[in-house]
């Protein structure tokens, strides 16, 4: 069922999020407003020559109305469903697929209560921890009755004598006025200590990083005014000629009177780069790769010229707070300098041309590995569209900081992925383009590749910032990629059983778990006999 579900319920959330009425969206498309309430109900069906026309008017793929779209929106809400608290229900697979699919915003409802619910729970640890470090507490006891025992000698110094000099009565007075200040500071940190006003989790929203997630997963990471405007911009710079980064620090200094300093790591005070409003100068470390000087020339030009663009892009539901807002912003200026970059006709021909063979793809366009990763999940176009890809990246501690899966990939929200992906096995071999064929539980399978990459120190004595970068596609896409070539995909023996994260995978002995499996699991025994030495998951 979910998947003649799935169209209806899909329109009618691209429709809402583009704020169009059904009326006018039925007017586009050549149909009456009631049979395109029809359909959003899926009391009718969506023809090919419908598919198409709605493609062009919201400027999306086709793979949008696939059942692989809902990957991520599925992954969320069987990660919520098989955690802990719900153990006393029974959610089957198909249950929560056919759930994501006709109930969306039902969904979001849930995803965002459980959200409270995380963040409730993160709050009540931290606050749980500093009550139980008596340091935290004690340090202000201390510190409350030494200003006090300092206000009270004080001011009975001033009460006692009268005739102390009126330059000494004035620096006792200010001591006090001093004293008194800290003493008002040292009450307000430990109210909000008592009280949890201070604490990180955003209480009933989700937090800005999860917000900007969702709206570009909402877009299919995918905004065509941003390519267009970078295809301006390309035009105006004349960024087709060899020296790019001298063109671009030319447009900034012509268009916006921006002068552009590559200056030694130590000016830096640890940041790769600093943008002087009053002054109208631009300061690049040294230390920053030629690919990541141009990408930083493009983004500050993208901020200072098209702002009005970036700022009418946010207006979604999804963003719900300035902060998300503000983040938003700055993915999509991000977005842009890629763009930029890497314009789409040429990179996507260079991509199909060269087999997705990124080493080649980032010497082409002189890029870094991440950029020309993250610009292969944004080839989206309706009609010119390249692999549907999923990328993520995590660092060395397996927190993932950037996502995005248009291959169906069912990427963890909360917490980290299973172990067994090959961007964790990357960090083993540094540099080396890994790849891996894996199998879900459900027994769709995916092939992706995933390499290391280093963030430059910019200090001296400052630790470097290392990161696995992973994309994959699903197995029937990838023998388009050179990183399939001499493998047989259709194997069993070579694909890697993985699950999307160790509490919500069902997998039997698995060597590689981490945490205990969902709620209900049962867990048997591959042979007769006992492990005398259980795993975590094991019994």
């Amino acid at each position: 069922m979910a998947k003649k579900t799935i169209m209806g319920n899909r329109l009618r959330s691209l429709r809402k999020d583009r704020g169009l009425s059904q009326v006018d969206l039925a007017s586009k498309m050549g149909i009456s407003a009631s049979y395109l309430n029809l359909i959003e109900h899926n009391q009718r069906n969506l023809t090919v020559p419908l598919l198409l026309r709605i493609s062009e008017i919201l400027n999306i793929s086709l793979q949008t109305f696939s059942p692989q779209h809902e990957g991520q929106k599925i992954a969320e809400m069987t990660e919520v469903l098989k955690d802990p608290l719900y153990e006393t229900l029974d959610f089957s697979e198909d249950e929560i697929n056919e759930l994501a699919t006709t109930a969306p915003e039902l969904c979001q409802a849930l995803l965002k209560t459980y959200s409270a619910y995380h963040n409730y729970k993160e709050d009540f640890q931290v606050l749980s921890e500093r009550l139980s470090h008596d340091p935290l507490l004690s340090n202000n006891v201390h510190k409350l009755r030494t200003l006090l025992t300092s206000i009270v000698s004080f001011t009975e110094i001033l009460h006692d004598n009268a005739d102390l000099p009126q330059s000494e009565r004035h620096n006792f007075q200010k001591i006090v006025l001093n004293e008194s200040e800290s003493l008002s500071d040292t009450v307000s940190a430990m109210e909000k200590i008592v009280s949890g006003k201070d604490l990180a989790g955003a209480i009933s929203e989700i937090s800005p990083d999860e917000a900007v997630t969702d709206f570009l997963q909402a877009n299919d990471n995918y905004f065509p005014s941003l390519e267009d405007i970078a295809e301006d911009l390309r035009r105006e710079a004349g960024l087709d000629s060899v020296s790019v980064r001298a063109r671009l620090i030319g447009h900034l200094q012509d268009r916006h009177g921006v002068s552009v300093e590559i200056s030694p790591d130590e000016t830096q005070e640890g940041g790769a780069s600093f943008f002087d409003e009053t002054r109208r100068h631009l300061t690049l470390s040294m230390a920053l790769a030629a690919p990541s000087i141009n990408f930083h020339l493009a983004l500050l030009i993208g901020q200072l010229s098209y702002d009005d663009v970036l700022r009418s892009l946010t207006h979604s539901k999804i963003l719900s707070s300035e902060a998300a807002i503000r983040k938003a912003k700055s993915a999509l200026a991000n977005y842009f300098a890629g763009a930029c970059l890497l314009p789409y006709d040429d990179f996507l021909k260079a991509a199909t041309d060269t087999r997705y063979n990124v080493e080649v793809l980032q010497h082409r366009f002189s890029a870094s590995f991440e950029q020309v990763c993250h610009r292969l999940t944004t080839l989206r176009k309706a009609g010119a569209a390249g692999i549907p890809l999923h990328l993520m990246r995590v660092d060395v501690a397996g927190n993932i900081s950037k996502r995005f899966s248009a291959s169906g990939l069912r990427i963890p929200r909360y917490g980290s992925a299973c172990p067994r992906w090959i961007m964790h096995h990357a960090f083993l071999t540094p540099g080396i383009m890994c790849s891996q064929i894996s199998q879900m539980p459900d027994g769709v399978r995916y092939f992706s590749i995933a390499q290391t990459t280093t963030k430059p120190s910019l200090l001296y004595g400052q630790p470097k910032s290392h990161f696995s970068i992973s994309i994959g596609c699903e197995i029937s896409y990838a023998e388009q990629m050179v990183y399939a070539d001499g493998l047989n995909l259709d194997s069993a023996h070579l694909a890697v059983p993985v699950g999307i994260a160790c509490q919500l995978c069902e997998r039997a002995n698995c060597s590689g778990r981490a945490a205990p499996p969902p709620p209900k699991t049962v867990l048997e025994p591959t042979r007769p006999g006992r492990n005398i030495s259980p795993g975590i998951g094991e019994t």
